[in-house]
This record gives C-alpha cells, structure tokens and sequence, in this order.
C-alpha cells in the first residue's frame, strides 16, 4: 500500500516538473498568436499544403511568385431631379417609366435621389505573365424602399483570369454584357436604356482574344438567374407536359420551370486604331437564343408554346473627329430583346405570344472644351415593328387591372434627347447638369393615337465624389 501510494505520488510530482517546463513554450505560441492578431501563421517551409478537401472548402492561398493589390472604391452621388412624366425616378419597379415618357404632361414631380451612390471592391494579382482579377461592386437600386430604407443591390461581381499578360482572357460571373458593350456618358441612370441603348449587367461567361494591335473577339455565354421579369402579373409556369411526364405543370412555379431555359450566345469583332486612327473603334456584334414560351397565371400573355428565336445584329463605333471632339453610335436590329438588354416586357406580343421585332439605334457627340468642361449631346430611338404589336392592346387605361394596362407598358416608339454639361470642381469632386427630353407613342389602337402620345422632360442637377 506505502510502495502504491509513494509511486502515485512520484507519478503527480513528475507530472507537474512535466507542466512546468512546457509552460515557456506555451508562453511563446500565446505571442505569436497575439502578434498575428489572434491567428497562429503557418510556414509553408516548415509544413506542407493541407488537403484539398472539396470545391466548396476554404482552401489554401499560394502567394509565392506573385504580387497582389486589394482596392476598396467607390462613388457617392446627389441627383437632384425635377420631371414632367409622371412617374418615380427612385422605384425599380418603375424602370419602363423611368426611361419613357409614361405620364400625363401636366403632372410634375421632384425627388432628390442618392441611390446611385456605388460600393466596390477590387483585388488584383499576377506573377509578370498570369494576371487575375476580381471584382465586386453594388448600388443601392434594390427593391422599393420601405420607410425610406434604401437597399443595396448587386451591381457586378466577376473574376477575370490571364495566362499570358492580356491576350486571352475569361471572365466569370456578372459583368456588364459585352455584346454591343458601348455606354453613353450620360449621367442618367438608365444609360439611354429604352431608348436605343441595349446594355445590361448580367451573369456571363466570356473568352476574350486579341489577335493583334488592331484586332479584337469574343464568345459568351451570358443569362439572368431567373428568365422573367417581375412585372405585371408575368409570373410564368412552364407547359403543362403530356399525360405521364414529368415536368412543370400549369400552377407550378418553382425556379428550375423557368421557360427561359436557354442562354444567349453571343461574339463580338472590333478594330481598335493605332497610329493616326487611335481612338477609332468598330465592332460587328451578334447574338442568339432560342426557348419555349409558357402561359402566365393571371393571363398576361395570352397564347403560350411559342417557339421564340431571340437574336440580335449591331454595329458600334467611336471616332477620334478632333482632339476635343469624339462621336459614339450603336444601330442594330433584333427580335424579342427583353430583360437581357434593357428592354422589360418589350419582348413579345403579349396576346399572340409571337416575338416582337424592333430596331435601336443612338449617338453621342463629345466636346470637351477645356479642362473645366465638357458637354454631351446625345440622341436615341427604340422603334419596334408596329403590326408586331398589333392585338398587344384592347384599350387606354393605366389603372392596374384595368382594360389596356399595358399602354403604359408597351410603345411603339420611343425617343430621347439629352443636352449634358460636367465641371470638375475639386480633385475627385463632380457637378453635371442634364436636360432630358422625351417622345413616347404608346402601344394603342388607332382610335386611342392621341391619347397614346406622350412628351416629358427631365432635369437632373448631379454632384458625386468617386473614390
């Protein structure tokens, strides 16, 4: 009993001796965590790479051989807004009245808007022959605000990968589309959209290569999360399938019976100037995609199961006129051009269910006249096909529910005008004046043409810091 106890007793004392004389080297791992601010750094030297145990795992960064940079940037922005249309320049709801003329001219309204204030986020990386960036940036067009809380919206969010400096490159994720990618310098926030301007930022894959100095293509593939628009009761199902298959049916809207399956595939050619054309820019755009239209619940479009072949055709360009002088231009013409492009419910005749025809175009004419200012004009028409829109109406009416809703949805033509003055004021310090005019026919049956014409004008006083 005395040998147990003395051998236990030995075994506590050895023990302790044991503690003790780990208690220094736990002293220094304690340092070396607070000086990484709380984390133990690992040696790459000393220790191996873990395993890579699956896609969606946090895996390790290698950064030897490479140098990398990350930017934090933004812009803060003021419109003041004065309009005659009619409608609110601050809801996204409202994006077809936004860049139309929608209302009664006599009705006048005012708003100071701060949404188009951007937060972003860049990081950089390369090794002298890889590069690879990333982007991630967002505004705050979210949904309608409720108690004038404004809510942040995703803007873009896209890596962009080099193996060989530039020459190839391949975007992944949400950038602006690239097929007929030139943008006005409007201060507008639509950018022309509605109005000839066929642009969107949206989910894409794309293979950029530059052949030579002058030459320049692309493929992609490019769609949004969701197929539809969420506007006026369009809410679509896919068809219901034949007796014993298994699908979609007519109450079923769960987000893989999108109709919009398919995604538009798209290229782009351009020659760049060099020399005595540098500043000269033009580009062959085309696009394609094909689906199946299905019925909507609350009978927006009325003839479902139409095959629809969406494509598009385009020029754009830039010309260098002087030192001072620069003029933009986009024409092209397509056939059922929706959300993709800036055109919300545009797409398709919503009785016949067929594919709505149109033809886009616009210009902008540069002149900066000293470092102080610059000014823009501009101009740019949508011009649907009129008997592709034939049957699209029943009647004049504006009220939800009520016949004719979508006058103030669908036009047969719209046009806008835009004057723009920018002064620098200090450092990254901007003001801007836009004067905005517009000419709406609207989508009506002759005995309604004079009710279906609208004029409005938009004035916008801006002022942003970009950071």
């Amino acid at each position: 009993m005395t040998k147990q106890l003395m051998r236990s007793a030995g075994q506590i004392v050895f023990g302790m001796i044991l503690m003790c004389s780990a208690l220094p080297v736990f002293a220094q791992v304690s340092a070396e965590e607070a000086a990484g601010g709380g984390q133990i750094i690992r040696k790459e030297k000393e220790e191996g790479p873990p395993a890579h145990l699956c896609a969606g795992c946090v895996a390790p960064m290698f950064t030897q051989g490479s140098k990398g940079t990350l930017t934090p940037y933004g812009r803060i922005e003021l419109d003041g807004i004065y309009s005659t249309r009619n409608t609110n320049p601050l809801d996204p709801q409202q994006f077809n009245g936004y860049g139309t003329a929608a209302g009664r001219q006599g009705n006048h309204s005012s708003t100071l808007n701060p949404r188009y204030s951007v937060i972003g986020l860049r990081a950089d990386r390369t090794d002298g022959v890889n590069t690879l960036s990333g982007v991630v940036e967002a505004d705050f067009y979210g949904q309608s605000d409720s108690g004038n809380n404004l809510l942040p919206r995703l803007r873009l969010a896209f890596m962009k990968y080099s193996p060989n400096n530039g020459k190839t490159s391949f975007t992944i994720g949400q950038d602006w589309n690239p097929i007929m990618g030139l943008l006005t310098d409007s201060i507008d926030f639509s950018i022309m959209g509605y109005t000839g301007n066929l642009w969107q930022r949206i989910p894409q894959i794309t293979v950029r290569q530059k052949f030579s100095d002058n030459f320049e293509g692309l493929l992609t593939v490019m769609r949004f999360e969701k197929g539809l628009s969420n506007c006026c009761g369009n809410t679509q199902v896919r068809p219901t399938p034949a007796e014993g298959a298994v699908g979609g049916g007519p109450t079923s809207t769960a987000a893989f019976n999108d109709p919009v399956q398919m995604p538009y595939f798209g290229t782009r050619f351009a020659y760049n100037g060099t020399g005595s054309m540098a500043g000269t820019m033009i580009a062959l755009n085309g696009a394609y995609r094909y689906y199946r239209s299905a019925p909507t619940p609350l009978g927006v479009l009325q003839t479902p199961g139409r095959d629809i072949n969406s494509y598009l055709v385009g020029l754009e360009a830039v010309h260098q006129l002087a030192k001072q002088l620069r003029l933009m231009w986009e024409v092209a013409y397509g056939q059922a051009l929706g959300n993709e492009w800036f055109r919300w419910n545009q797409d398709l005749n919503w009785q016949t269910g067929a594919p709505v025809r149109t033809f886009t175009s616009w210009f902008q004419l540069s002149y900066a006249y000293s470092r102080d200012y610059t000014f823009l004009f501009g101009y740019g028409i949508d011009n649907p096909l009129d008997r592709d829109l034939k049957g699209s109406i029943n009647a004049y009416g504006t009220a939800p529910g009520s016949a004719g809703y979508n006058s103030s949805i669908q036009y047969l033509s719209n046009q806008r005008t835009y004057l723009t003055a920018i002064h620098p004021v200090w450092a990254d310090l901007t003001m801007g004046f836009e004067w905005q005019h517009f000419w709406t026919n609207w989508a009506q049956p002759d005995t309604y043409t004079a009710k279906a014409s609208n004029q409005a004008d938009m004035f916008t006083l801006s002022a942003w810091y970009n950071f």
